[in-house]
Formats: C-alpha cells, structure tokens, sequence
C-alpha cells in the first residue's frame, strides 16, 4: 500500500501459519488423500500401457512410472537463453541418461541420471531398474529400462527421451484418473 505521509510503497508478508496461507497446504494434503483412493487405478493402467504397441501410450506411462516412483518433476519447455537450463521427466535428453555407467555389460539395467532439477539442483543418481524394489509387480522395472533403451535409441545426445509427449499431455492423462491432478 501507499502509505501517507511519505508517499512511499510499503510491503507486508503473511505469516507461515496464517490462515491464508495454510489454506493452500490443506487443498494440497486434501488432493493427496484423494490420491491415495485412486493410486491403485493409475498404477495399474500404467502397468498395462507400459507394454502399448502405441509410442504415446509408452510413452505416457514411461514418464508417469518415473514420476511416481523416482519422484521427478514434470519438467516443461522454457527458454534457455533467459533461464538456467533446468530438466524434469518430460524434458529429459539423451544426455541425461547413462545406460550401464560402470561399464558391466550383461543383464545390468542400471542408468545414471544426471542434470539439473528445480532451482538448478544437481540431480545425479544411479538407479538399477532391475532391483526388487522396481520389480515387485511384474517386471516393471525391467519393462521401464527397455522403453527408455528404445527411446534413446538412434537418437542425437540432445534429443528429448520423450519426444511423443509433453507436460500437458501428461496433466490431461493424470486427470483421467482425477479430477485436478497434475503429474
């Protein structure tokens, strides 16, 4: 507000626990306890379109595994000549990704993945889509390294791995499910 005796702007800041803001936290926990009644169904539809003869359908439930289960951000297009160059799943290249960065070869289903998430944070992890944790519901982390081998493949480092879908794409499939839901 202008205040009146100098003229000058002047600034103020909810506090933390105000209602106003809380507001927005409770609307957030409220669309998580939704989620939780309906988790099993996009889970379960993801499971199925994994194995889609369809490159979008794939694609969709590719990046919908990882969002779910490595917990990446959905990642959009920006320009980066006026931003950092930072990286979610949808906007994941080639680059990012390091098939078997040790060098084992055979059966090993390991990636690296390595770019900057949200505020330029390092996101660099090494995950074995072959481990239990992945795999305890049919292969599906078997099935993920697969498609996200055949996504890169014939590609260029700076091709994007998801180059059927984008972010809205994906937010419109998510609210399929439920009404609001974004990735």
């Amino acid at each position: 507000w202008k205040e009146n005796i100098n003229n000058q702007s002047k600034y103020m800041q909810l506090a933390a626990q105000s209602s106003f803001k809380g507001k927005s936290d409770r609307f957030k926990y409220n669309k998580a306890a939704k989620l939780c009644e309906k988790i099993h169904k996009i889970r379960k539809s993801y499971k199925t379109d994994l194995k889609s003869k369809d490159k979008e359908v794939k694609q969709l439930a590719t990046a919908t595994w990882v969002i779910d289960r490595l917990a990446l951000r959905v990642g959009g297009e920006k320009d980066t000549d006026e931003e950092a160059d930072t990286v979610g799943c949808c906007s994941l290249r080639v680059e990012h990704l390091h098939f078997d960065p040790n060098g084992e070869g055979g059966d090993n289903k390991e990636i690296e993945l390595e770019f900057l998430g949200k505020d330029s944070m390092l996101f660099k992890q090494t995950i074995d889509f072959g481990a239990p944790m992945y795999n305890e519901n049919s292969g599906m982390g078997d099935k993920v390294y697969a498609n996200l081998k055949s996504f890169c493949a014939k590609k260029k480092k700076t091709e994007e791995v998801f180059d059927s879908i984008n972010p809205t794409m994906l937010n419109n499939h998510l609210k399929q499910f439920m009404d609001g839901l974004s990735a």
